[in-house]
C-alpha cells in the first residue's frame, strides 16, 4: 500500500526574490563543473549553493546556508500543508509542444522487498553516500525523487486539474530553454484524501533518484535507530516525491546515446568481420548528406526492429546494425530475463562493448570510458573532435519495455532511460521538522 501526505514545503520567497529563473537550478546530478560556475554567478541565491556546493566542507556548508536564507525570509516555509500540484510545458527537439502534468507530494518509504516502490536502474555508493550526509547535516529533502504510477484514465490529474481551476498559481515561471512551469497548493482536505485512495493501491516506479530514494531509506533507519520508537508518521519516515503518470502521453523518455573510449584499436577488416558475424550492417557514406540518411533511416528501422546505430573514428561509413538472431543475446546473457536481454543497451554493452570490443563491465561503469549524451548529432560530431573511439545512437526505450523489466523484478543497465524534462531544483524543499507528524492518512 503507497500511503502519501501533503506537507509544508520551503519556497524561494516572491517578496526576495523576484525572477525564479535566476534561483532555480537543473538536478545536481546533471551539472557539469562549467554549469556549476555559471548558477553561482548567476545569483547569490542559486540553489546549486545548497545542492551542489563548492565549499570545501559543504556539509557543514549547507545547513548554516540554509538557516541563513530560512532567517532571511529567502525561504519560506508554507503554513498550510499541501499537495503541490505542477504543470510543466516544454518542447521537443522537432518543434512538438507538450506539458507534463504532475505532483507533489510526501512518499511513505518502504524497503523494495515490499514491492509496492520498484527502482529500474542500479545504483552507485558515492553518490548515495553524498546524499546521505547531506541529509543528515540539513535535515531536509532539497530535491525531490521523480516516479511514476499507472492510471489510464487520468483521475488524479482530473481531480487535481478541478481543484485549482480558476486558481492563480504561486509558481509561474519560464526556465532559460522556454520551458514553463506552474504550481498550485490543493489544502482542501477532501481533494488530498482523494487523491491519497487513488494513489493507495497504485505501484511507483522511480524514473529518477535512485540514489537519493536509497540514501533516505538509510536516513530513515538511521533515525529510527537514535530515537523513540516509530509510530510511522514521523517525518523521517517519508521522502519529497514528484508523481507523474505513465499512461500520459506528455511523460516521455529519451534515448541515451554513448561516446566510448578505452577498447583496445582493433584492425578494420577485423572489426568489421566480427559485426557482421552477429548482425546485419547497413552502411551510409560519411558526409553531411550521409549523416542525414543515416539518421533518418535509423530512426524509421527502429519502428520494426531493433537496431545501433554505430560511428567508428576513421571508418568512413555510418553503420546501422541489426542483430541476426534473439539466440545470440541468449547465449551472452543466460541469466537476465527476456525484456531485459532484447533491450538495445543490453545488447550494446553485452554483445559489442564486452564481447566484441573486449571492455569488461567495470571499465564500462569506471566513469572514465564512456559519455552519455540525449543529442545524437553532438554524439556523432563528438566523436570526430574529442578523443573517443565510437559513438553508438540508441532508440529510447519504451514505457512498455520498462514496465515489463519492473514486473520482473529486474533493473535496468544504467542510463538506459532519460525522463525529460528533468525536474528543476529549487522550487519546493521538504524541510524535515524531527518533532512534527505527517498527516499520512485519509481523515
Amino acid at each position: 500500500m503507497i500511503r502519501i501526505a501533503p506537507f509544508r514545503a520551503l519556497c524561494y520567497s516572491p517578496k526576495k526574490i523576484k525572477d525564479l529563473s535566476k534561483v532555480i537550478a537543473p538536478p545536481y546530478d546533471v551539472i557539469s563543473k562549467d554549469e556549476q560556475d555559471k548558477l553561482y554567478k548567476k545569483s547569490a541565491y542559486n540553489f546549486v549553493r545548497l545542492d551542489l556546493s563548492q565549499e570545501a566542507d559543504s556539509y557543514e556548508a549547507v545547513p548554516r546556508l540554509l538557516a541563513e536564507w530560512q532567517s532571511q525570509g529567502i525561504l519560506e516555509r508554507d503554513e498550510t500543508p499541501a499537495i503541490y500540484f505542477s504543470s510543466h510545458r516544454f518542447k521537443l527537439k522537432t518543434g512538438e509542444q507538450k506539458t507534463r502534468l504532475g505532483f507533489f507530494a510526501l512518499t511513505e518509504l518502504q524497503d523494495f522487498s515490499a514491492g509496492a516502490i520498484r527502482p529500474h536502474e542500479k545504483t552507485l555508493a558515492a553518490p548515495k553516500e553524498d546524499r546521505l550526509k547531506l541529509m543528515l547535516a540539513c535535515n531536509a529533502q532539497l530535491s525531490p525523487i521523480f516516479v511514476l504510477y499507472s492510471q489510464p484514465k487520468q483521475t488524479v490529474h482530473i481531480i487535481l486539474s478541478v481543484a485549482v481551476e480558476g486558481m492563480t498559481p504561486f509558481i509561474d515561471t519560464e526556465l532559460d530553454n522556454g520551458d514553463a512551469v506552474k504550481l498550485w497548493r490543493v489544502t482542501d482536505p477532501a481533494v488530498i484524501e482523494k487523491v491519497q485512495r487513488e494513489m493507495a493501491e497504485q505501484t511507483l516506479l522511480i524514473a529518477d533518484g535512485h540514489h537519493r530514494y536509497e540514501a533516505t531509506l538509510r536516513y530513515r533507519d538511521q533515525l529510527r535507530s537514535e530515537r523513540d520508537p516509530a509510530t510511522g508518521d514521523e517525518p523521517y519516515n517519508f521522502i519529497l516525491t514528484y508523481f507523474a503518470n505513465i499512461d500520459d502521453d506528455n511523460v516521455v523518455i529519451l534515448p541515451t546515446h554513448r561516446l566510448v573510449r578505452g577498447f583496445t584499436h582493433k584492425p578494420f577488416l577485423e572489426l568489421e568481420e566480427a559485426l557482421q558475424t552477429y548482425f546485419y550492417v547497413e552502411q551510409h557514406p560519411k558526409t553531411p548528406e550521409g549523416k542525414s540518411s543515416f539518421l533518418k533511416a535509423l530512426k524509421n528501422a527502429a519502428k520494426k526492429h531493433r537496431v545501433i546505430g554505430a560511428s567508428f573514428k576513421r571508418d568512413p561509413r555510418y553503420l546501422i546494425l541489426r542483430l541476426k538472431n534473439k539466440r545470440i543475446m541468449q547465449r551472452l546473457a543466460k541469466d537476465l530475463s527476456a525484456p531485459l536481454r532484447e533491450l538495445d543497451v543490453s545488447t550494446l554493452h553485452l554483445l559489442i562493448l564486452e564481447h566484441i570490443l573486449a571492455m569488461p563491465p567495470e571499465q564500462q561503469v569506471n566513469g572514465q570510458t564512456i559519455r552519455y549524451s540525449q543529442d545524437d548529432e553532438l554524439v556523432l560530431q563528438a566523436l570526430e573532435k574529442e578523443d573517443y573511439q565510437a559513438a553508438f545512437i540508441l532508440a529510447a526505450t519504451k514505457k512498455e519495455e520498462i514496465q515489463a523489466i519492473v514486473a520482473a523484478n529486474e533493473t535496468m543497465p544504467q542510463k538506459s532511460t532519460y525522463f525529460y524534462p528533468k525536474l528543476s531544483s529549487g522550487l519546493i524543499v521538504n524541510k524535515i521538522d524531527l518533532e512534527q507528524q505527517t498527516r499520512s492518512t485519509t481523515s
